[in-house]
Formats: structure tokens, sequence, C-alpha cells
């Protein structure tokens, strides 16, 4: 059976890979449905880098943030991610549904690629065609497929995949391996600028050499790798050039007992996610105490070893499981991710194991027991797992369709995590008006994330700034000013607690202490359109119409939707007597407005 399956998807190729597209097609075109949700919110729709065409050459000079301001200081540079945006956002607008065909078809062409990975690994159609059925339909993968945020690790994985197999087939090329590694560097190459942890492919070809020992001697080897270290290297260079340096967590190279522990027990909770893909969540929780009781990270320890024992007999199986630990492996220090147990982390890696558990249960078993009854027990599995997670991504894409879904399933699954609670206070808030509710949320949020193993200031700040207007809207000015100043306090560089603490003065007829905070706000955050409308506001107030003209100007520059920034820097220039310019300002409206 297996033979006749092996003979006919060598007869087929084609169709090999329209089984393999069209499965991971259908499976989460439930996707196609959903709307933004989650950072899909700022990044795409409130990103004037996106928005706005005039600004396209910021996304290649700063962080992935950055275009909240100067304030915003992160370690991803990722910025192809923000050029598919850019050019999906040119054909149809802030329409979700462009986002996820392309986010889906990606997806669905990698696992064709993975399929083609498994051929020339394996040189075995089967067991590469269930090893890439296998990672389509892994139920860990959803939040990769159906969020558009998650794209940096859709198109790294893309790329990545190329690289290797082309890679792979440089190496088993009768001549001219020179060029071929090349070709495979380039296809590398722009796996690095969706996720820097692309940087991890130089050193898996030095695995691969390590467990298939090459004929060719060290130097020819070393000649070969020079491509991808290139692109690693250049990588590096233009990153340091736009972010000023390689990394702001300097702490993150000092290795200390808490950082491999975590590292230990952070495996073992991806092994566990990857054999038992069960009560799956965006916002995972990580108790390092707990963890290290669970015997999870130990087997896991258990099994690497074994593999690294068998590498001799075995190298391909153990060499895909490398690949898992190598790939994951900058995910592992609790220090530096948000959410270390994030599905989207295991994307790549789980290629490795994928690959490994089919090439296990269709050539290595067969080879050991080769018996009818083997094989077809080891099919009746394999079905029956594909069905079992095929029917769990279709439910499990649902749970994306909107913020409002989302976070309804985040606070069950993950109830001791911050972020749910604090976007669901925020429903509470705007969607229901449950103003004790929302308090009550914001508060569950702030002490969870203080409680957690890695407290983020980020979401620490955005629950002062909910409770600020909790406060607000209950009429009570004063407690509002003393939240909005905690948040200002624990992150004095992000604008929105100064733009929050202008909106209370402002409609006090204070002018002058609103603009003070709104001047702090525009110089943290120059793309924020709303802060410089309040600012131009104030300074009109104030009797500074022609600055306050320019703060209009900057914001229509900014956003050339905003039509009542041009209204209003009309208005402030007839103020000012400058009534031609006025004018010309508001021939530019009539023209603009569809």
């Amino acid at each position: 059976m297996l033979d006749r399956s092996n003979q006919w998807l060598a007869n087929h190729p084609r169709w090999a890979g329209a089984i393999l597209f069209l499965t991971t097609y259908l499976v989460f075109q439930g996707s196609l449905s959903g709307q933004f949700v989650f950072d899909d919110v700022p990044q795409v729709l409130n990103n004037p880098f996106v928005k706005n065409p005039r600004y396209f050459a910021n996304i290649f000079l700063g962080s992935v943030w950055s275009f909240r301001g100067a304030g915003e200081h992160d370690n991803f540079y990722r910025p192809l991610q923000f050029v598919v945006y850019w050019l999906l956002y040119r054909v149809a607008g802030p329409n979700p549904a462009l986002f996820h065909l392309f986010q889906l078809l990606s997806c669905a062409a990698t696992v064709w690629l993975v399929y083609l990975l498994g051929r020339e690994l394996f040189q075995n159609r089967v067991a590469a065609f269930a090893g890439a059925l296998l990672w389509a339909l892994h139920p860990q993968h959803v939040e990769t497929v159906a969020w558009i945020s998650a794209l940096p690790d859709a198109g790294m994985t893309f790329f990545y995949v190329s690289g290797f197999y082309l890679f792979l087939k440089a190496e088993r090329a009768g001549r001219d391996k020179g060029r071929r590694n090349v070709l495979a560097a380039l296809a590398y190459f722009p796996a690095l600028f969706f996720k820097e942890t692309a940087l991890s492919f130089p050193i898996l070809i030095l695995v691969y050499w390590f467990f298939f020992p090459s004929e060719s001697s060290w130097r020819q080897r070393t000649l070969r790798w020079l491509p991808y270290l290139g692109a690693a290297v250049t990588y590096v260079a233009i990153r340091v050039s736009a972010l000023g340096s390689f990394s702001q967590a300097p702490q993150s190279f000092r290795p200390t007992v808490r950082m491999v522990e975590g590292a230990v027990t952070l495996l073992g909770q991806h092994a566990r996610l990857f054999f038992w893909p069960f009560h799956l969540s965006a916002f995972r929780t990580f108790d390092l105490a707990s963890s290290l009781h669970s015997p999870w990270p130990w087997l896991t320890l258990v099994a690497l070893l074994a593999a690294l024992a068998l590498r001799r007999r075995q190298p391909l199986p153990a060499f895909l499981v490398a690949w898992w630990v190598l790939t994951l492996l900058p995910c592992l220090d609790v220090r530096l991710v948000g959410f270390p147990l994030a599905d989207r982390f295991s994307y790549l890696p789980s290629v490795g194991l994928c690959l490994a558990l089919a090439y296990a249960g269709l050539v290595l078993l067969r080879a050991h027991w080769p018996h009818p009854e083997v094989a077809w027990a080891v099919v009746a599995a394999l079905i029956s797992v594909l069905i079992l997670w095929g029917v769990k991504d279709i439910l499990q894409v649902r749970t994306w369709h909107s913020n409002e879904v989302l976070w309804t399933y985040s606070v069950q699954a993950s109830p001791n995590a911050a972020l749910p609670h604090l976007f669901q206070a925020t429903l509470f808030r705007l969607r229901d008006g449950n103003l004790e509710g929302a308090k009550r949320e914001y508060e569950t949020a702030l002490r969870l994330n203080q409680s957690s193993a890695r407290p983020l200031v980020g979401i620490a700040y955005e629950c002062y700034l909910g409770l600020g207007q909790v406060a607000l809207l209950k009429g009570r000015t004063k407690e509002a000013i003393d939240y909005f100043e905690e948040a200002r306090q624990i992150a004095p560089s992000h604008s929105p607690a100064y733009k929050a603490l202008g909106a209370v003065f402002f409609p006090q007829a204070d002018y002058a202490t609103a603009e003070r905070y709104f001047q702090q706000a525009v110089k943290l955050d120059p793309q924020d359109v709303e802060a410089r409308f309040f600012l131009g506001t104030c300074l009109l107030k104030l009797g500074q119409p022609l600055q306050a003209a320019e703060q209009f100007r900057a914001a229509r520059r900014v956003d050339p939707t905003y039509f009542q920034a041009f209204e209003a820097e009309a208005r402030a220039l007839d103020a000012a007597g400058e009534h031609a310019e006025a004018t010309k300002v508001r021939n530019m409206v009539r023209k603009r407005r569809p």
C-alpha cells in the first residue's frame, strides 16, 4: 500500500502539492471572515506608515512599534511585515479579508515547501506528505494562520524553509555548489526581515553537517557556508543602522540560573503543547515554579539526550529534533518574551517534529516491523489524528473572528493571564457601559500582571489609563488625574497618558495646562493626529493661530483623510489674516472629499 502511494506521488507531483494546498485552505478558510483583532488594529488600522504612502521609507528606519513615536522601544525589526501591510492596504484599504487571504495563501504555500523539504530529506514521498499534513493541521498553528499580526512567523517560515530546501539541493548537487548556495542564501535572506529568530539558519547548517558529515573538507564547507553568514551579517548591519544597536536589552546575553531553569521548563511546556494541543490560548500564562514540578521538562531532556545518542545510527530523526530545539531557542528566555508560550513560536520549530514523527512511523517502524498490520495501524492512527486536528482547527479559528470573541474566549481559557482581563475591561467600558465591571477587570489585570513571572510595564500602563477613563466617566476628575499621573510615572516616554491628561484640562477651559500636556504627547508621538488636533485647538484658544495652523497642517499630512484638520487649519489661517492660504486649504478639501 505505502509503496503504491509513494509511486503515485512520484507520478503526480502537482497533485501532491494541490492536495496539501487545498486541504490547508479548506480547513482554515474560516479565517477569511475574521476582523482585525488585538495588535492588528494599531499595526494596520492606526499605523500611519501603512496608511499614508509618503511614510513608506519610515518602515525601514525603526522598530515594529516606532510608528507610535520615539517613546516606543522594542527589539523587533521586521520591515517586511509592514511592507506587506502597505501593499495590501494600497489594494483594498482597511479590508481585513485581503489581509487574511494573503496570510492563508502564504501558509498553504509553506505546507507545500515542507513537503518538498521532507521529500529531499527522506527520499520517501509518503513520509514527506504525511509530515507536511501533520504540520499543516497542527492546532498550534491556528494563531499564525488566523491572526494578521502573526505574519512575521508566517513570512519567516516560508523563506526559512525555502532556503533550507535549496541548501539541501545544493549539498546534493554534483557540481556548481557555490552558485546554488548563493541562491539558497538569497532565498533565506528575506526571512530575517520578517523575524529576527531567522538568525538561527546559519547555525542550523552547521548542525546539519554535524549530523551528516560531508565528504568535503571543512575548508570547502566553510566556503559554501559564507553566503549564509553574509546574509546574517548584512541583516545585523542594517538592523543596527535602523535601531542604533543590535538589542535594547543587553542583559539578554548574561546567563543566569533563572534563565536556564526557565529555558528548560519552557522547552518542556512547548513539547507538551505539541503532543497535547488542547486548551490553546493566545495569552497562556507561564509559572516557573509549577512548571519545574511538571514531568514534561525532564521527559523532554531525556528524549533529547536519547536523540543525540542515536545520532550515528539514526541521524535524520535526530537532526529533525535538533531543528525543533534550535529554532525554538530564541523564544526560551523568560526575561525577554512577554508571552513565552505563544503558539506562533512553534510554527517554524514544529516543522522538525512533524517530519520526525512521519519518518519514524512510516519509515523506521516499517523497516523494523515490516508487517502489513503495522503499516495499517500507523496509517489509521495518522488519519485519526489528522481528522481530530482538522476539526479542532475549524473550531479554534472561530475564536479569532473579532476582538469580542477573542477576549471572551481568552478570559475563559486563560483566567490567570492579565491581558485578557485588561481588554475585557475595555469591552465592559466601551461596549456595555459597565463601569463597575470595567474597574474590577482593570484591577484584576493589574494584580495578575504584578504577580506574573515577568510583569509587563505596558499592561500596567494601560490599566491605569483605563481606570482613569472609568473615573472620568463617573465624574471623579481628581481620581482620574491621579491614575493618569500614575501611568505617566511608570512609562514617562509613552504619549497616551499626556494626551489623557490634556483631555482632562481641555473641557475645563484650562487651555494653558492642556497645551503643555498635548505638546509633550506630540513630542513623543509626532504621528498622533488626535493629539495634534487638540494641541492646535488649545493654541487657537490661546491666541496663537499660526502655531495652531501648523499643528492642524501636520495632522492632515499624517492622515490625508482627516478632513476636520483641513477645516480647522483654514479657520486658524483666517484668524491669522491669511485668507488666501485659508482658501487654498478649503479647495484642497473639496478636491479630496469623495
